[in-house]
């Protein structure tokens, strides 16, 4: 009975133990629902998590993949880009060739190798200035290359003119610019070289055919008269004398009759040639028009241009015309004449040289031919006014003052007429002028003396050295003998030849 009592108090113990445990699950259940409910939402939020993660995973791959297909995309371009720019210069006819910022050489296209005859072995990694026999080692042109590696510089057309060893002697264009580049953030200079050489010589031969005559290679009218005007501008300029010499073939006309314009052309060229052979490398040979030349000999005296003409004549008495139209029995025998004018003595101008020289020539032909004449007179000579004076003075002091008759007078010189000769050929002319009571000395040099039968000495009188101080007054003193000379042309041409 105890054993039954026992068990019925144990099995009602856990009857309501159970109870107990079961009102309390009962109070759990909508907690643990509660849980049950975020945990499910948590689970939620992991599991789109995790697709997110594998959504941006596979997003990633492909922008890797993407990047990694453009950026060999990029590169297959920029390679493409370098051998378009290789294959250009590679094909460029003229010379290319690429400097580091040493100045070492990194490369050259074709056409470089091929005009100066090198190799690559031998030129590649050699610096510029060593290259073949140091022909571009040219100081304007260093200093040209560090201007570029300095700044953004450039330079163009720098011309260099060079005897390159195995083409010759060649005129070269250079062009270059400085290239940055990113990839290994290096400087180059892209160096370009055109032969202008065959371009150099047509220009030069265009120049020649438009200032030369092409019958005789000498000036022509155009660039002989050109000449004359910068000779006259220089020498007024420095206070210099020149000659121009005006020459002409005697008989030329009965020449060209005889032997025929073919061989007149060729003893014009063989003259002409004998003329610039017989000069100094300063003077220039023009041909003034026909058979006359112009000769203009710089700081040259008058005595010095008929030592000119004398050589010339010596020569042209050796002188043998090869020609199929002259039989060597019937050769010419060429003669010339000339009239010499001398600037600033006998001319102010360009147009008053002429005319003084041509006037020369003039009285070379008619005194004979074959001979040459000094122009003797000076600027615009006119008879001088009443109250004009002169004396001649001796220079070592004042005796033996001789007092003559002006013939007529310029700012160079003058026509004294005397009945007694001057002896000696420097003196000093003492000039009073009307309206000035104080007379003024000048050095002069006696150039010419002549006496016509039955007349008076006619002594022509060049001022060697007139002072600033004095110009003046003399110019004053011509003015006055401009205003009251009228026929002083017709008096010049009386005494053609006969003063200075």
């Amino acid at each position: 009975m105890e054993n039954k009592e026992k068990n019925k108090r144990q099995l009602f113990q856990i009857i309501t133990s159970l109870r107990k445990q079961v009102k309390n699950l009962l109070k759990l259940g909508p907690k643990l629902k509660k849980k049950e409910g975020a945990f499910r939402e948590l689970e939620k939020n992991i599991e789109s998590r995790v697709n997110l993660r594998t959504s941006a995973e596979r997003v990633i791959k492909k922008l890797l993949h993407a990047d990694i297909e453009q950026r060999k995309q990029l590169e297959k371009v920029a390679q493409d880009s370098l051998d378009y720019a290789n294959g250009i210069v590679a094909t460029v006819r003229d010379p290319l060739i690429v400097l580091d910022s040493s100045l070492d050489v990194i490369s050259a296209n074709h056409a470089f190798y091929r005009t100066f005859n090198v190799k690559p072995e031998d030129t590649e990694k050699q610096h510029i200035y060593n290259l073949g026999d140091h022909q571009w080692n040219i100081p304007r042109l260093r200093v040209l290359l560090e201007d570029i590696l300095a700044s953004a510089a450039h330079f163009d057309n720098f011309e260099v003119e060079h005897d390159f060893p195995g083409i010759g002697k060649r005129t070269m264009l250079l062009n270059a610019r400085k290239i940055y580049r990113r990839k290994d953030q290096t400087q180059l200079i892209l160096l370009a070289i055109e032969d202008v050489t065959e371009r150099v010589l047509m220009e030069n031969k265009l120049k020649t055919l438009a200032s030369h005559d092409e019958l005789t290679s000498c000036l022509n009218f155009r660039a002989i008269m050109e000449l004359l005007e910068n000779e006259i501008a220089r020498s007024a300029r420095y206070k210099k004398v020149f000659t121009m010499v005006m020459v002409d073939i005697d008989q030329f006309k009965n020449i060209n009759d005889k032997y025929g314009h073919i061989a007149g052309s060729e003893i014009l060229s063989a003259f002409a040639k004998t003329l610039k052979n017989s000069v100094r490398n300063v003077d220039i040979v023009g041909r003034y028009g026909g058979d006359e030349f112009i000769i203009v000999l710089p700081e040259t005296d008058s005595q010095e241009a008929l030592l000119v003409l004398e050589r010339v004549r010596n020569s042209l008495g050796s002188l043998r015309v090869i020609s199929s139209s002259i039989k060597n029995t019937e050769e010419p025998i060429l003669q010339f004449s000339a009239g010499v004018a001398v600037f600033p003595r006998n001319a102010k101008n360009l147009e008053e040289l002429l005319r003084a020289a041509d006037g020369a020539l003039r009285q070379a032909k008619c005194e004979g031919k074959n001979r040459a004449v000094l122009e003797r007179r000076g600027l615009v000579r006119l008879p001088p006014v009443p109250g004009v004076k002169i004396e001649i003075v001796d220079p070592s002091g004042d005796e033996n003052i001789k007092t003559f008759k002006i013939a007529n007078i310029s700012t160079n010189g003058m026509l004294l007429l005397s009945s007694q000769d001057i002896a000696g050929e420097e003196l000093l002319c003492r000039v009073c002028c009307p309206g000035s009571e104080v007379p003024f000395d000048l050095a002069c040099e006696v150039k010419h003396k002549s006496k016509p039968e039955n007349d008076l000495y006619h002594i022509g009188v060049y001022f060697s050295k007139i002072p600033e101080s004095i110009q003046e007054k003399l110019s004053n003193c011509i003015e006055f003998s401009k205003e009251a000379g009228k026929d002083g042309d017709i008096f010049l041409e009386q005494h053609a030849g006969a003063g200075l």
